[in-house]
């Protein structure tokens, strides 16, 4: 694991109550705007996880507030989510979830999934550790597997990776280390394991390219 990772991670874990209670008041900004990027994501699960059978087991790197998790055990799945945090772990928690400490780059996975969701996530990876995690993901997934990610992208800024506590409410107090990918790094990335690019879309932003998505298939 990074040096970046490491002490991002120690910011999340000291300050998760601030994100979660940060997020909610973002949302109330522009809830139009927030209802239709939940539907569009959840569109997207929907979609491709269609084809896994009944009762599919999901894992889902860094749950959050659990909303993720959350509806994807609402289409029938056997859901576990996972956080870091021990803030994130309650929210997730709270609202019924099947819910493990989980440090993605450094725990194993505790057993072969159907699909890995990890949803905002690849920001807080240096390429080295998003390499890492795309591997771990490939290893951990049964065959025909699903890997669902996104990734902050590389053109819409001036520098290939910052550190930033944001202003308003997203700010937490103490700088988190973000990196932006190019659809290039990426592709080099998932090139050098057997998945087969699925779907990949930009989404997003005034110019709706902020975000790198990616299916993956095993």
């Amino acid at each position: 694991m990074s040096k970046e990772n490491e002490k991002t991670l120690e910011v999340y874990k000291e300050k998760a109550h601030l994100y979660l209670s940060n997020s909610i008041e973002h949302d109330k900004l522009d809830p139009i705007k927030a209802n239709q990027k939940r539907e569009k994501l959840e569109k997207l699960i929907t979609s491709n996880f269609s084809s896994l059978s009944e009762h599919a087991k999901v894992f889902e790197i860094g749950s959050g507030d659990g909303a993720n998790a959350k509806f994807i055990q609402s289409l029938g799945f056997d859901v576990t989510a996972s956080d870091t945090a021990d803030d994130f772990i309650k929210a997730t928690q709270n609202q019924g979830l099947k819910t493990i400490k989980f440090n993605a780059l450094e725990d194993a996975f505790p057993e072969k999934y159907s699909a890995v969701f990890c949803w905002r996530v690849f920001v807080h990876f240096t390429k080295e550790d998003a390499l890492d995690i795309i591997q771990k993901v490939y290893d951990t997934l049964e065959d025909n597997g699903i890997f669902i990610f996104n990734a902050m992208n590389r053109e819409i800024k001036n520098v290939d990776n910052e550190w930033v506590d944001f202003e308003g409410e997203y700010h937490m107090g103490a700088e988190r280390y973000y990196h932006y990918f190019s659809q290039e790094d990426l592709d080099n990335m998932i090139q050098t394991t057997n998945f087969k690019i699925k779907d990949f879309y930009k989404d997003g932003g005034n110019n709706n390219n902020k975000w790198l998505v990616y299916v993956l298939r095993k």
